[in-house]
């Protein structure tokens, strides 16, 4: 099926207008519309947040080819010279191709390792960018045979290895996707350590019409008050920045599974 036609048929099952679904991917009308005409496509970041608004697989999305393809890697078996993998008594595994299942043994210990290695591959079939190809294989990986029995959480993304550093000094918040050396107010700041919720928090979430609403009974004085609420996902990071003697509330748009936090300088880095 093709994207626009998958982007069509699931926004009416969704009962959404193109004006509706506009307003939840934060485009505008039409650019719907021209996704839904084949006009234009929209890129695989976006197709991802489609896919969490209007509750379908992402696959559903990708418009991914017909033919079977290797349930570890995704590469089509139609592909030249794509060798099928073998079962530890040499027989043929039509499921994997030899080079990521060999003598009955998978090749690769993880997703960050097989995407680091068909990238440059899918950049050159596709003529996606490195980005575009990182964000695509996140998105298909986590669905095929290998996988699925897996923690459910594109764990190749980025993002889910953001750090976080907080300014003493001015309370400055900074975020990077990786490892950073990170000054301000000539502090060196250390990347913050997120602790579970014993307790310490009191949080609530509720889901509704494409947003999560976190609120978190916190006193906020100028003395102890949450700096930011934050949601990361596996391709998105939104922060909330929060001040003294207001609610500590924040509403974030569904991307997706995501982690959600809180700091405080007093209670330091949370898992909700």
């Amino acid at each position: 099926m093709r994207v626009a036609e998958a982007i069509q048929n699931a926004r009416k099952a969704a009962g959404l207008t193109q004006e509706q679904l506009a307003a939840k991917a934060f485009v505008t009308r039409q650019a719907v519309s021209r996704w839904e005409t084949g006009e234009s496509e929209p890129g695989i970041d976006m197709r991802k947040l489609l896919a969490s608004i209007l509750g379908v697989p992402v696959a559903d999305l990708l418009d991914l080819p017909d033919a079977p393809a290797c349930q570890c890697c995704g590469t089509p078996f139609d592909v030249p010279n794509m060798p099928f993998g073998t079962n530890a008594d040499g027989t043929e595994n039509p499921d994997y191709c030899g080079w990521c299942y060999r003598d009955g043994e998978f090749t690769g210990s993880g997703l960050d390792e097989i995407i680091e290695r068909n990238v440059p591959y899918l950049v050159q079939a596709t003529g996606y960018s490195q980005e575009e190809a990182v964000s695509f294989m996140g998105a298909v990986l986590p669905t095929l045979k290998r996988w699925r029995q897996v923690e459910n959480r594109d764990v190749a993304a980025n993002l889910r290895r953001s750090s976080m550093y907080v300014c003493p000094s001015c309370s400055n918040v900074v975020w990077a996707s990786g490892e950073a050396e990170v000054t301000c107010c000539g502090n060196v700041l250390e990347p913050l350590a997120a602790t579970k919720n014993d307790g310490a928090l009191h949080a609530t979430v509720r889901k509704a019409d494409g947003f999560q609403e976190v609120h978190v009974l916190h006193p906020m004085t100028k003395q102890d008050h949450l700096l930011f609420i934050a949601a990361i996902g596996d391709d998105l990071i939104r922060i909330k920045r929060l001040y003294p003697e207001q609610e500590a509330r924040a509403e974030f748009a569904l991307q997706g599974p995501c982690s959600l936090y809180a700091y405080g300088n007093d209670c330091g880095l949370v898992e909700l």
